[in-house]
């Protein structure tokens, strides 16, 4: 099937970053020769940590001069707090790449989620001329199934009007309000890539593993509604934090 996701198991941290990366980069350079520039969606949490140090160490002479970078989710804080998932972005991927302020679209989470989600809304629609198209999302996933900040439970889930929304207090640390991507504006991406380890989240690759897409019946997780509209998410799942 179509949406049916591509799975790849590693046994390390190492191994499934080195991977993705490769992949992640042959996506962009691929992408580069046919179009002006590109958007990428950046996540936030702690495994992208990984993914960036195996991004820079492959990255060559990568051409960053026409990729523009944007964020799946942020916290409502300061860019400086140590939450901030655009901070953790800064220090680990877009400064070692020497990535110019102006391809650099941060979500205003100081804001509060509310104004931010208002201000990313209209930044998103004065870039894409319409309804966000982005090329590249890359996403990581939660213990209780989340991916950006779509919780279990959330309002968010069923949003289907704007590309980006404000949320209530995250049921996961940092318990703080959150600003998050909605699966319309995920689903129209070009490419989606999942990078996450196994540990503590055994029961939900399981299910990813053996649920059939498109099946019928009520999805259990929030990522499930990941469905992209022109392929199917592309997974590196890695067993060990080696």
């Amino acid at each position: 099937m179509k949406n049916t996701p591509r799975i790849n198991h590693f046994a390390s941290a190492k191994d499934a970053s080195d991977a993705a990366a490769r992949y992640i980069l042959e996506t962009i350079k691929t992408a580069l020769k046919e179009k002006k520039r590109l958007s990428v969606v950046l996540p936030g949490g702690s495994a992208p940590k990984k993914l960036n140090a195996s991004i820079i160490s492959l990255s060559g002479d990568m051409d960053t001069s026409r990729i523009d970078w944007f964020f799946g989710d942020e916290r409502a804080v300061d860019p400086k707090s140590p939450d901030s998932n655009y901070r953790m972005q800064m220090e680990t991927l877009l400064e070692p790449l020497n990535i110019q302020p102006e391809h650099i679209h941060r979500i205003p989470g100081e804001l509060g989620a509310s104004r931010a989600a208002g201000e990313y809304n209209l930044l998103l629609a004065d870039y894409f001329s319409g309804p966000p198209a982005f090329d590249l999302i890359l996403l990581g996933l939660g213990p209780d199934g989340h991916t950006a900040s779509l919780f279990p439970g959330s309002e968010a889930l069923s949003t289907e009007d704007v590309p980006v929304v404000g949320t209530g207090t995250a049921p996961l640390k940092p318990h703080v309000e959150r600003v998050t991507l909605t699966f319309p504006a995920i689903n129209t991406a070009e490419n989606v890539i999942f990078f996450t380890g196994r540990t503590g989240k055994e029961t939900i690759i399981e299910h990813l593993c053996s649920a059939a897409d498109d099946s019928p019946g009520e999805k259990i997780y929030p990522f499930e509604s990941v469905k992209p509209e022109f392929g199917p998410a592309v997974w590196f799942v890695y067993r060990n934090n080696s």
